[in-house]
């Protein structure tokens, strides 16, 4: 009856275990860390969205503020400006830095680890006849060297400094990337505010034609059909303006994105001189080509990384050899109750050799050389792409800046046409079909030249960043 007293009791205590963890049970759900359906917004607790707002006011970007004595910004300013603000930049000097911090940590191996201690230990052995404790404190100190690798830690701490070098290069092509944006920015935003002058101008000659129709209308000596092509072409100069303003606000936006500030009317450029002696050096494109294969940043910075690999693969080989490790350790005892000390003290001289770890040393070997292929494969591509990427920005400089001569020629000899025939059709001698082509031609001529002054600044400075050049200045001091 004991026993099965016992039974039943046990038997309870489990019933009323399994109720309780059931209850546990029916309690975990996850339906509130969820949205409630699969078609509604997730909103976030209280505590979590009053620390993301937090957060969000932390990373706000700060505000800009020009300079009230000099509200217009020239291209020198605004790369400055960008060099402060775009997280580009800080990121990759950032990337540096870590490189740099790596690098000190693979110089490491070159000094001893060396390692101090305490310890406080009781000790107590009983025994039928007798009862014995002891109670000892000593400090230790222990210090470890490895004295001989076959070069293994002198490439491994080489590979890093090479790495290092490549991040420094890699953070220079980054400067160098973001002045070139900003540049090309600065340079559609100049042109976008050229093409609405060239609007405007379009305009005033629309109104021209418009007045100069009515005129001839309200003389009787034009139909009626004239007078309103005029005025929808008036309409539809108007509407250029207007479509051209807002390509200047684009361009603004994509601008103040650039130099890394929020978007206002504060964004304001010195417009670019209109240079007349543009012309093209007689450098020779192969030294063209052979000098970018020497200053470009993201070039050198592949070099580096190839040395890096050619390290690796002997620090990975030496890790197949053995490896000769210095040491020695000392402690001092104090025993309670003992007056007095002890001291002990050991040196050894170790040869260390890892004979079989499953091929894993050897797979390391395999993967460094295979890395090392692999960044020299890398390299050859990008000498071939910058190669040909300073070939074509070559011939598109030469080209543009053939086609702003051509379209320099265009707009006078359009506005010459236009004066023209405006002159003749007031006087009866022309019709207003002429009149509308001629001022078509000329709005045309306009928007051509705007764009073929954009298109010689942005070949100037493509061709610039594919050479390598460290210049962060404006496109005339690029072109000297």
């Amino acid at each position: 009856m004991v026993v099965i007293e016992k039974f039943f009791r046990k038997l309870c205590s489990l019933s009323l275990v399994s109720m309780c963890v059931g209850l546990l049970a029916g309690c975990a759900t996850i339906d509130d860390s969820v949205s409630k359906t699969d078609d509604v917004l997730w909103n976030p607790p209280v505590k979590e969205n009053q620390a993301k707002q937090k957060q969000l006011r932390q990373y706000e970007p700060t505000s800009f503020l020009p300079d009230p004595s000099d509200p217009e910004l020239d291209l020198p300013m605004l790369i400055d400006i960008a060099f402060e603000n775009n997280p580009s930049t800080k990121k990759s000097w950032q990337a540096a830095r870590i490189a740099a911090a790596q690098s000190g940590k693979a110089a490491s191996i070159f000094f001893p680890k060396i390692t101090v201690s305490g310890v406080a230990e009781k000790a107590e052995a009983n025994t039928p006849m007798s009862k014995n404790s002891a109670t000892t404190f000593y400090p230790a100190i222990e210090m470890q060297y490895s004295i001989f690798q076959f070069g293994g830690h002198t490439k491994f701490a080489d590979a890093a400094r090479q790495l290092l070098y490549a991040a420094n290069y890699q953070h220079n092509h980054a400067l160098q990337t973001l002045a070139h944006e900003v540049q090309k920015c600065y340079f559609i935003l100049d042109s976008a505010e050229g093409a609405v002058e060239a609007s405007q101008k379009s305009l005033e000659d629309a109104f021209v034609a418009y007045d100069a129709a009515f005129t001839r209308n309200q003389a009787g000596v034009s139909n009626i059909q004239d007078f309103l092509q005029a005025k929808a072409n008036r309409s539809r100069a108007e509407f250029d303006l207007e479509n051209a303003k807002a390509q200047v606000e684009l361009a603004r936006a994509n601008l103040a994105a650039a130099i890394g500030v929020p978007v206002s009317e504060a964004v304001q450029i010195v417009r670019s001189d209109d240079k007349d002696d543009l012309k093209c050096s007689d450098v020779s494109l192969q030294d063209l080509i052979a000098g970018a294969m020497q200053t470009r940043q993201d070039i050198l910075a592949q070099h580096a990384i190839v040395s890096a690999k050619k390290d690796a693969i002997w620090t990975s080989s030496s890790k197949l050899l053995p490896e000769l490790v210095i040491g020695g350790a000392s402690n001092r005892k104090w025993y309670r109750n003992v007056d007095g000390h002890f001291n002990n003290f050991n040196i050894y001289a170790s040869l260390r050799w890892t004979i079989f770890d499953g091929f894993n040393n050897v797979y390391d070997f395999i993967e460094s050389r295979a890395a090392l292929k692999s960044a020299e494969q890398e390299l050859k591509r990008m000498q071939l792409s910058v190669a040909s990427d300073v070939w074509a920005k070559y011939h598109a400089f030469k080209s543009a800046i053939k086609q702003l001569r051509a379209a320099r020629h265009y707009e006078q000899s359009s506005q010459e046409s236009f004066d023209s025939i405006l002159i003749a059709y007031k006087e009866g001698l022309s019709s207003f079909s002429d009149l509308m082509a001629a001022q078509t031609q000329l709005a045309s001529a306009r928007q051509q030249t705007v764009a073929s002054k954009n298109n010689v600044s942005i070949t100037v400075i493509d061709l610039a960043y594919a050479i390598g050049i460290v210049n962060f200045e404006s496109r005339d001091n690029i072109q000297q």
